[in-house]
C-alpha cells in the first residue's frame, strides 16, 4: 500500500511503477513479518484489486502497487520451484530482521492506503 501511496504521487504510470519497486527496497530493510506464500499471495491479489477498483486499473496508484509487489513475485517461483532462489537484492542479501509482530505492518499499510486513495481522488477530480 505504500508504493499505491507513493505511485499516486507520480504523474506517469512507468515512474510510479519504478517509485513501488523503490518503496519495495526500502520497506525490506525494515523490520517485519513475512507471512507465508500463500498468504503473501493471497494479501497481494486483495490489495491489487482494491486499488485497482478505488483508484482505477489505469492510476499511477495502481502502477506503483504493482511495481511494490513485483519483487515478492519471486518468491512464489522459488516456492514452485521454478527458481532456485531469490534474485531480488533485499530478498537474498540485505532483508530486514523478521519479527512476528504485524500490527505496525497492517496500521502502516492503512495509512498508506488512506494517502492513495486520498491524492487518486484528488487526480479525478484535476
Amino acid at each position: 500500500m505504500l508504493a499505491a501511496a507513493v505511485g499516486a504521487l507520480s504523474r506517469e504510470r512507468g515512474r510510479a511503477f519504478l517509485a513501488g519497486i523503490g518503496t519495495h527496497l526500502v520497506t525490506d530493510l525494515l523490520p517485519h513479518r513475512d507471512f507465508s506464500v500463500p498468504l503473501e499471495m493471497l494479501f497481494m491479489a486483495a490489495a491489487l484489486a482494491t486499488v485497482g477498483g478505488v483508484a482505477g486499473f489505469d492510476s499511477t496508484a495502481f502502477a506503483g502497487a504493482i511495481g511494490g509487489v513485483a519483487p515478492d513475485a519471486e518468491n512464489g517461483l522459488v516456492a514452485a520451484g521454478l527458481i532456485d532462489r531469490p534474485c531480488f537484492p533485499t530478498h537474498r542479501e540485505v532483508h530486514g530482521r523478521r519479527t512476528t509482530e504485524a500490527v505496525s505492518q497492517v496500521a502502516l499499510s492503512c495509512a498508506a492506503f488512506g494517502l492513495a486513495l486520498c491524492h487518486a481522488g484528488r487526480n479525478q477530480r484535476s
